[in-house]
């Protein structure tokens, strides 16, 4: 009787466990979450490494959350961009990434792109925002996943942004990049 007071948590503790990750399994891949919400642009501007530029689009106003946001029209075609070596990001390299925001457009179907470039690389991908707008006068989640090349290296620099490529006016608001590690992409 004595043995089976043993056993008991011992079966319930095993089954706990669950089964064993087999040897073959990939390991899942990390996540760095880079997130803004524009709301405190002077520490955004002056953190080093320097990581965010052009903060001369950032105005005190209507915004998605707070009272500041990415002002694009005629004379500022980007938003506020992320421009960093892939080094300070992580001591992983990014196999994708994903960008999100929240973007605000009187018009329906406004011009305009998320936009991902790694200049030493020749890497240029953007996707049009006006696919999430089929009105205008709402805030908007845009998204977009992009596939990074094999041959990146911790020197390269990522630069992740929207381009207003019309005179149109949006407002870029509640930034969100998600880096995906791959552990076999380490430096």
């Amino acid at each position: 009787m004595r043995g089976l007071f043993f056993m008991i948590p011992a079966i319930i503790l095993l089954s706990a466990c669950g089964n064993l990750p087999e040897a073959n399994q990939p390991e899942e891949p990390q996540i760095i979450e880079i997130i803004t919400d524009l709301e405190n642009p002077d520490s955004l501007l002056t953190a080093q490494p320097l990581a965010w530029k052009n903060g001369s689009t950032i105005r005190e106003g209507m915004a998605y959350s707070g009272k500041f946001a990415s002002h694009l029209d005629a004379e500022n075609e980007y938003s506020f961009v992320f421009e960093q070596k892939l080094g300070y990001v992580s001591n992983l390299l990014p196999a994708r990434l994903t960008y999100e925001a929240r973007v605000y457009s009187e018009k329906p179907a406004p011009g305009g792109y998320m936009v991902v470039s790694i200049d030493d690389k020749g890497y240029y991908q953007s996707y049009p925002i006006a696919d999430f707008f089929a009105r205008g006068g709402d805030w908007k989640k845009v998204s977009s996943t992009y596939e990074l090349p094999d041959s990146l290296e911790p020197s390269d620099l990522i630069k992740v942004y929207i381009w207003n490529n019309r005179e149109s006016e949006l407002l870029v608001d509640d930034i969100s990049l998600q880096f995906e590690l791959i552990p076999e992409k380490e430096r």
